[in-house]
């Protein structure tokens, strides 16, 4: 259940916040502790309305525990959630994906969880299947096929991917099943993707694609929070970069003309202290 805590003010703008776009989320504090594991220690920073973030380090930095407690598989020990909702920052306690999803954040995790013995438009409208009015009988023949193979269609041509509904998800490639796991996420209509490591063992072409899908969700108005070990692609695709070492965040740069691939991977081995 999302739980709204008005009582506390808006904590002041969190480090490394992007120019000209209000925040969609603000991490004020937040701290992770497994039993003798310190896996986040104090992070504040916010993701922008409409942005490319890319979260970088090393195993073990982080990163796959920070998304999992923006997405609701994991709680904080410490620290707020904020997320903006009806125009103002509202602290959230999100205790599953469900709660996530209310607030309009849709994750897809890198072993993108389909099911390679079905289809593509019932992978995309796994649980959340869409029914026929006053139908009666067994369930499967109160789905809506036809709205289900529309809406896949409608979804994966807004990621410029053609596929057939019915194809089976076992058939095919790489790049083609994670545009079904985000057209997937698309079906609710979310202003926050989550994608950890998008584009791990896919082909080149597959990448290419996956990374011009990133920028066609920025392109229709979405947030995009992505997790990479390939330094091109955040060079490639991000607005900003945070970089996370030992449960900590080191530093939040812009991608420009004051950062590259030394810099980056010096914040991120301890080489180079921010500024």
């Amino acid at each position: 259940m999302v739980t709204n805590t008005s009582s506390k003010s808006e904590p002041q703008e969190a480090v490394g916040a992007g120019k000209g776009s209000p925040s969609l989320i603000r991490l004020d504090g937040i701290s992770k502790r497994y039993e003798g594991v310190q896996a986040l220690s104090d992070i504040s920073f916010s993701i922008d309305e409409n942005e490319i973030l890319a979260l970088v380090g090393d195993n073990g930095a982080g990163k796959s525990t920070l998304v999992k407690i923006l997405a609701g598989v994991i709680s904080q020990t410490a620290g707020d959630l904020y997320v903006r909702t009806d125009g103002s920052m509202r602290i959230r306690s999100m205790d599953d994906p469900k709660d996530a999803r209310s607030v309009g954040i849709e994750t897809v995790f890198q072993d993108l969880g389909l099911s390679m013995k079905h289809d593509v438009a019932t992978n995309i409208y796994m649980g959340r299947e869409p029914r026929k009015a006053g139908v009666r009988g067994r369930v499967f023949r109160n789905i809506d096929r036809e709205q289900m193979n529309e809406g896949a269609l409608e979804a994966l041509n807004e990621l410029g991917f053609q596929i057939d509904p019915y194809a089976p998800v076992s058939e095919l490639s790489g790049g083609q099943q994670q545009a079904v796991a985000v057209a997937r996420a698309l079906i609710s209509d979310p202003r926050i993707v989550l994608l950890d490591e998008p584009t791990a063992e896919v082909s080149v072409e597959g990448r290419k694609k996956i990374l011009d899908l990133i920028t066609e969700l920025k392109d229709r108005g979405r947030t995009v929070l992505f997790i990479t070990h390939n330094l091109e692609e955040v060079f490639e695709v991000a607005d900003r970069i945070a970089v996370l070492r030992n449960g900590e965040l080191v530093s939040i740069e812009d991608n420009d003309a004051t950062i590259d691939r030394e810099r980056l991977v010096g914040l991120m081995t301890g080489a180079i202290n921010p500024e």
